[in-house]
């Protein structure tokens, strides 16, 4: 994009200077959380059916909360647990190193999504 740069003693008078600009809307957070959701699901679905296995506990280990009819669960440990939001401000407070490494994964997966891949869909 050209940036038109004019002065103000000097009229007529005008530069074109280049600028690149990191414009990423909100398409980019939409993609990282469909990225974690997917993780999720896959993380779940692979934990109920292969509990003992230590690599699938690399992907995460799910705990069942609440009742038998909401069928919840949260994830506290592996991959799943780290790339979780903290449950509350207490949480976030309390465990910095998980409330760092989430915030980390949040703004570096938005930035690639928005570098990489819009600007391969927009720009080919």
């Amino acid at each position: 994009m050209n940036l038109k740069l004019a002065h103000k003693k000097y009229r007529g008078y005008e530069q074109l200077y280049p600028i690149k600009l990191f414009y990423t809307s909100n398409i980019s957070v939409i993609f990282q959380t469909a990225l974690v959701s997917n993780m999720y699901f896959i993380s779940q679905m692979l934990y109920r059916k292969f509990k003992g296995n230590w690599i699938i506990g690399l992907l995460g280990t799910w705990q069942e909360v609440g009742d038998a009819r909401s069928g919840g669960s949260i994830p506290v440990s592996g991959l799943a647990y780290w790339i979780s939001p903290p449950r509350d401000l207490f949480t976030f407070i309390t465990e910095p190193l998980h409330s760092l490494v989430y915030t980390v994964f949040v703004m570096v997966s938005c930035a690639f999504f928005a570098r990489y891949l819009i600007c391969k869909l927009e720009y080919g």
